[in-house]
């Protein structure tokens, strides 16, 4: 409900306007939805509104039916009613902007006294966006902040065997097709991965030399299926100069193993969030995957979770900035708080400020 500051004596009902009175000042309510039959009772040229389920409604969800603000009126005239954009419609009178409501998020800008009238000031766009995240905040006109779906706001996993993109607001990872990196000299395995080879033919001797099943260039020894120690093999067909074993297999050093750690009983071992290696599903040594603890600055990443700051940008986790769009580094709040600037206080949407009331 809309009010508009009116002197009046008493109470009285009029058609459309309800007035609150007796002593001294009263408010007027007026319905934000008038009655109505049909469209024609609306007066649409002179409104905007039609008729929708009885009620003089406006089409555009960002506008609202109501009297102009700040126009004061005879006692007991009707206001002229019209399709105002939201912000206006809930303006309320002032005398100086300490009277007025800020807006419902301070980070879409503030409230300023104009012309005896309450307005927001608002930004179109907020400064401090979290790149990657297919979205855009924006601030409507209440001043609340949305979000936006972006499909050119695409995070780069720093993969070149995956094409990044945005559906629906989510960020997806598509394996790009096997074959020939774009980036380096290795292949892509159509799986999103790395290697070195798809075929013999692509380790450049296939006589001596073949493409293991993951990926690896090695000796044709390394594919025959039989346990050949004499050639370095730590278990068969995998340990020394063959691909590294898997877990629980033989050892002798940890560049025998797939993990890079070979216990003290000479066996390859599963990773672990302690064990001084990029293994498993790190990003990192140690740090980065769901059950690690998170990356520090520098360190590489393949999404913002991976990283302390939650910031991950071109397969790089960033430093804590004063403009990243997130809370992170000593902040209280998105990007104020700690060692930048202070965050503003609320009541009720109103901003004010650090000092308070």
């Amino acid at each position: 409900m809309w009010k508009r500051h009116l002197s009046a004596s008493c109470a009285v009902l009029l058609a459309g306007v309800l007035w609150a009175a007796c002593s001294g000042d009263a408010y007027i309510d007026v319905e934000q939805e008038p009655p109505c039959e049909s469209t024609e009772d609306c007066l649409p040229e002179r409104t905007g509104t039609e008729c929708v389920e009885g009620r003089c409604l406006c089409s555009d969800p960002e506008e609202q039916s109501c009297c102009a603000p700040g126009v004061e009126e005879e006692e007991g005239d009707r206001c002229e009613r019209a399709c105002r954009p939201v912000g206006e419609c809930e303006a309320t009178a002032c005398e100086a902007t300490r009277d007025c409501r800020g807006p419902v998020d301070a980070r879409c800008g503030k409230a300023v006294c104009v012309a005896g009238v309450c307005r927001l000031a608002l930004l179109e766009q907020l400064q401090n966006q979290r790149h990657g995240d297919c979205t855009t905040l924006r601030c409507d006109p209440s001043g609340r902040v949305v979000a936006e779906l972006d499909d050119g706001d695409v995070f780069n996993d720093g993969n070149e065997c995956t094409v990044d993109a945005c559906a629906y607001g989510v960020g997806v990872h598509q394996p790009t097709p096997a074959g020939r990196a774009t980036e380096s000299s290795g292949r892509c395995d159509g799986e999103g991965n790395l290697v070195e080879c798809l075929t013999d033919e692509d380790c450049g001797n296939p006589s001596s030399v073949a493409c293991s099943q993951h990926g690896l260039c090695v000796p044709q020894w390394c594919v025959d299926g039989d346990f050949d120690a004499p050639f370095g093999e730590t278990a068969t067909d995998c340990g020394g100069s063959c691909e590294p074993c898997p877990a629980g297999q033989a050892c002798l050093i940890p560049e025998d193993c797939l993990d890079r750690v070979c216990t003290e009983e000479e066996k390859c071992a599963l990773p672990t969030c302690h064990d001084g290696v990029r293994n498993g599903a790190e990003t990192d040594v140690d740090c980065g995957a769901p059950s690690c603890p998170a990356c520090d600055p520098g360190k590489r990443c393949n999404s913002h979770e991976a990283c302390k700051s939650r910031v991950c940008a071109d397969g790089v986790c960033g430093a804590a900035t004063c403009d990243d769009g997130v809370m992170n580094g000593d902040e209280a709040g998105v990007d104020c708080g700690g060692h930048c600037v202070t965050c503003p206080l609320y009541i009720d949407g109103l901003d004010i400020g650090p000092e308070g009331l």
